[in-house]
């Protein structure tokens, strides 16, 4: 996800949602990372009750279910991912290209 700040010198900043934690307080979802560029800051974003409804109408809007069936491949690795990061499994490795041999 990228936010840009004209605050921040119109900077972009680079959030990588699927290495932060959710976490679930005072009936509040807080979703909290590392901003990957320009620096390491670390973020902290709030989302209400009428925010998840507001997500959760875009996802199973129209559009939102259009743009899952087209990237139902990045979104199946992203749940891998997720998954086996919340399971305490490491990333699987990838493997060696095969040699062609010339």
């Amino acid at each position: 996800m990228r936010f840009w700040s004209k605050g921040l010198g119109e900077r972009e900043l680079v959030i990588d949602l699927s290495k932060g934690n959710l976490a679930w307080e005072e009936g509040n979802v807080f979703m909290r990372g590392v901003i990957v560029e320009p620096v390491a800051w670390k973020y902290e974003v709030v989302l209400y009750d009428y925010d998840v409804r507001g997500i959760l109408r875009i996802a199973i809007s129209v559009q939102g279910i259009a743009y899952f069936l087209k990237n139902i491949k990045g979104v199946i690795t992203f749940i891998v991912r997720v998954f086996r990061r919340d399971m305490g499994l490491k990333p699987a490795e990838a493997k060696p290209a095969e040699s062609t041999g010339s």
